[in-house]
């Protein structure tokens, strides 16, 4: 992704600015999960043994133990935390920061889904003690059910995950009656759509959801996770994006991002090597305004056998599934329409 963002030149750009991330510290590591988690994380990355770290979701094949996890994690959440405090101190309207969003199945006192510490949550938390109100949109393949847990019980952050249903794909949460407890009732949003649904589909249900629960909320800042694992390629998944289908989302994002002016991304899940580079590529040149040609820059070399940025659009072998897809989704808006609309006066 980056050699292929500095082969287009977009690293080059005036309004593009590259800082150096820092490392979280513990005590903002700890806003969001428990201090004795945080504790045996540090202790397995300094190489000690935790007989105990299954308690904590360590040691299993997703999130397998190693030296320096500890570090490495941290500056992700440091990542997060640098783009969030540019643009809430007004030093920039956008910031992108990729390598974060992909902890969003972390939870307080355990890791979960490849995610240690949930950075976009302690990034939002930050925020809301500055007094803002956000609104997270999560475009991830998977549920954002870390980051739905961390403000489940808020009404200063609006969370709405958009996702391969939990029926079919991990983590098996994120269902439409998930909406939130105490005064976050109605501010926790789940639309779980079925498996083979391309761009068309995928965003005739954004559309109706997305932007209309954005503007009736009138946040302070948008925060978006821009996972790419909904790719029709993805190895883990079951959606049928293409690069061009994620990169109109974004552009819609940017439409309400320079309406409430200030609009943090980081990056997700996305497990398929070619649609991370370009994808992600893409979505940097939305944000800095800049058009990038069709094809694939011949300096970059990373990746063999890139040619455009686009994709031919996929073919669907699932043809007989259509009349489900478009059933199972149908369902989905109007349950989102029953239960969340009525909450935010739409």
């Amino acid at each position: 992704m980056h050699e292929l963002m500095k082969a287009s030149g977009l690293l080059d750009l005036s309004n593009v600015n590259s800082p150096t991330p820092r490392i979280a510290s513990k005590s903002e590591i700890e806003t969001s999960h428990d201090p004795d988690y945080v504790s045996i994380v540090e202790a397995i990355s300094n190489g000690a043994i935790a007989p105990g770290m299954g308690e904590f979701g360590l040691g299993t094949s997703d999130n397998p133990v190693r030296p320096g996890m500890y570090e490495t994690t941290a500056l992700c959440v440091g990542s997060t935390l640098t783009a969030s405090e540019l643009i809430t101190s007004g030093q920039a309207d956008i910031a992108f920061a990729p390598a974060g969003g992909v902890h969003h199945h972390a939870m307080p006192r355990s890791a979960a889904g490849f995610g240690v510490f949930n950075d976009a949550v302690i990034a939002m938390k930050a925020m809301v003690e500055a007094g803002l109100r956000v609104a997270y949109i999560d475009i991830d393949c998977h549920h954002g059910d870390g980051v739905q847990m961390g403000h489940y019980d808020s009404d200063q952050v609006l969370t709405i995950s958009i996702h391969e249903s939990g029926q079919w794909l991990f983590p098996g949460t994120g269902y439409v009656q998930e909406i939130g407890v105490g005064d976050g009732t109605g501010y926790s949003v789940n639309v779980p759509l079925a498996p083979y649904t391309q761009d068309n589909e995928w965003h005739e249900v954004f559309d109706a959801v997305i932007p209309p629960l954005v503007r009736a909320l009138k946040p302070d800042v948008l925060f978006t996770q821009l996972g790419i694992d909904t790719h029709y390629q993805d190895p883990l998944t079951h959606l049928s994006l293409t690069t061009q289908g994620f990169n109109l989302t974004v552009q819609k994002l940017g439409v309400l991002g320079s309406e409430i002016g200030k609009w943090v991304a980081v990056g997700g899940g996305g497990y398929d090597l070619s649609a991370v580079a370009r994808s992600w590529t893409m979505a940097l040149a939305t944000m800095a305004n800049h058009d990038l040609p069709p094809e694939i820059p011949t300096a970059f070399d990373s990746l063999q056998h890139l040619t455009k940025f686009a994709d031919a659009p996929p073919e669907r072998n699932e043809d007989r599934f259509l009349s489900e897809i478009l059933s199972h989704n149908a369902k989905t808006l109007d349950e989102v329409r029953s239960l969340i609309f009525p909450k935010f006066g739409i």
